[in-house]
């Protein structure tokens, strides 16, 4: 009976003890290890940059950055990057368009590994924004979804208007531009997107 009871308890003893890890928060030989992850930053027209922060360990491994569409993925790496320090940084040059997620996994060399919370940001597939008429004789009609920045120059590149515009439906007086062909240049202020087409003055 003693000898049953002695192996039931060496059993016990052997089992592994499971524990599921918090979101950015794990274990590792020398403590626990916290992922920070900041919100994604729009930096030039149609890329994304995401920072993050490892602390509570000295450990080195490697930082791999995930992008999904959907918040429950399927993710894809989009970079693997060394441990060189505490903090690191990722400039994604082809986001998706519309919506875009982000989390780093943090591989340890024994195979250790833990994720960072999830951070996203949205792109809008197209400029989403038009002007109207073609050719124009007074005012221009915009409407767009974004604030935006409109530039018109001349056939010799010089700038004849260069305004500031809210969302949703505006008019441009173009009354005072001779007749003639014209650039218009529509930038997204929020994404960086630019429209650029002829535009004629009657």
């Amino acid at each position: 009976m003693t000898a049953a009871l002695a192996c039931l308890c060496t059993t016990l003893a052997a089992q592994p003890n499971f524990v599921t890890p918090l979101p950015g928060l794990v274990a590792t030989a020398t403590g626990s290890l916290v992922i920070s992850v900041q919100d994604p930053v729009h930096t030039a027209p149609g890329k994304v940059l995401v920072q993050w922060e490892v602390s509570g360990t000295d450990d080195k491994g490697f930082f791999n950055v995930e992008r999904a569409a959907y918040k429950d993925g399927p993710f894809e790496p989009v970079a693997i990057l060394r441990q060189e320090a505490s903090s690191a940084r990722f400039t994604d040059e082809q986001p998706l368009r519309g919506n875009n997620y982000y989390r780093i996994k943090w591989v340890h060399g024994s195979g250790l590994q833990q994720f960072s919370k999830l951070v996203g940001t949205s792109f809008a597939g197209d400029l989403a924004c038009k002007f109207y008429p073609n050719p124009v004789d007074n005012m221009l009609i915009i409407r767009s979804e974004q604030p935006l920045e409109l530039i018109l120059t001349d056939q010799n590149g010089k700038i004849r208007t260069n305004l500031k515009l809210r969302s949703g439906l505006q008019t441009v007086d173009v009354s005072a531009l001779e007749k003639g062909l014209y650039i218009i240049t529509l930038t997204q202020t929020e994404t960086g997107r630019v429209l650029t087409e002829k535009l004629v003055k009657n």
